[in-house]
């Protein structure tokens, strides 16, 4: 029996609204799922992507990594990996140097032995078309969204049933999902923490007997985040719900209530944060409310994924990863550029 713990997306060192507890959330729910690993005594981890939020985590978070790596080595489970989007780095990957320090195996399409079950990973490999590597009888680990799940999603589940792998396990999509269709299991596992607001379900992990396919999940303990829907009245809500310490998302679609009245109310009554979708129409908070919070998150990631989708070349997308990391002074900018530029002559 090979039963393997599937897990991605864990975004470690994401910020999220700019907080240092939302920081921390991240880290402790990687945590989280070694501890699950170990106390359900699987064989391995299996990593789809994404383990950062980007190319340049911090100390804080490179320590809670590896911390949890050691965990896992000490404790005789292998951590089995592939490289997502967000982490992507020109030249050595942060899985080759924790390959390096003997915590982590970083899968490639050269397969890797699981008690008797090869394992093939494909690391991120762009926003176009995608044809499915074959993988005869094995698994099949990779960072990509299938079109079952985004209708230009790179990866076609139809050509993926054909690619000879009996187990698929993906990551980049953060809603768990699950398919059986010709003998071959394919599955999310989602994200481990709520990266987007809109993402309301349980967070969780997939456990896998990869001899049988038989799949489970575990849910996973994370921040609290109150929703507060379109048919609510907001600020009722708010005074009479339990909001100490939450994440509260209010979704607004009638009412003359600003934007400014609901996070202040929220932050009276101890929420973390309050975050407001508003819907109604003819009226954009942000021209009366020059205060407001933007869902930075959301942002980058909408325009990471439409400039992905723009098939540029990997040197174009490395210059963008250059040009739109905060961490890169301005007045540094050329010189990174041109260090890459003169890298590739």
């Amino acid at each position: 029996m090979a039963r393997i713990l599937h897990t991605g997306d864990t975004h470690i060192g994401f910020r999220q609204y700019g907080l240092e507890e939302r920081r921390e959330d991240f880290a402790k729910a990687f945590l989280q799922v070694v501890h699950l690993a170990i106390e359900e005594r699987v064989d391995a981890v299996i990593h789809a992507g994404d383990l950062f939020e980007d190319r340049l985590p911090g100390a804080e978070d490179l320590q809670a990594t590896l911390q949890g790596l050691f965990q896992l080595k000490n404790a005789h489970i292998k951590f089995l990996g592939i490289v997502g989007n967000h982490e992507q780095r020109r030249g050595v990957q942060w899985l080759d140097l924790f390959a390096s320090l003997d915590l982590a195996v970083h899968l490639t399409l050269q397969p890797y032995d699981l008690k008797g079950i090869p394992i093939y990973g494909l690391d991120f490999a762009g926003r176009r078309e995608l044809e499915p590597p074959r993988c005869d009888g094995g698994v099949l680990v990779c960072h990509q969204l299938l079109d079952r799940v985004e209708p230009d999603g790179e990866l076609s589940l139809k050509k993926l049933l054909n690619c000879g792998a009996k187990t698929v396990l993906l990551g980049d999509f953060h809603e768990r999902q699950v398919w059986y269709e010709k003998g071959v299991l394919v599955t999310y596992c989602g994200s481990t923490e709520r990266w987007a607001i809109d993402e309301q379900r349980r967070r969780s992990v997939n456990l896998i007997d990869l001899k049988t396919n038989r799949i489970d999940h575990r849910d996973l303990k994370t921040r609290e985040f109150l929703y507060i829907g379109v048919d609510e009245d907001p600020i009722q809500r708010l005074k009479n719900a339990d909001v100490e310490e939450k994440v509260v998302v209010i979704y607004l679609k009638g009412g003359r209530v600003t934007v400014a009245e609901l996070e202040e109310l929220g932050r009276q009554r101890g929420a973390l944060a309050v975050r407001v979708r508003d819907l109604r129409e003819g009226e954009s908070e942000m021209e009366h409310q020059p205060d407001v919070q933007m869902d930075y998150g959301d942002v980058e990631h909408a325009i990471s994924e439409a400039l992905a989708r723009r098939a540029l070349s990997p040197l174009a997308r490395e210059m963008d990863q250059i040009i739109r990391d905060f961490r890169i002074p301005d007045s540094n900018i050329d010189g990174e550029v041109t260090a890459l530029l003169e890298g590739r002559r």
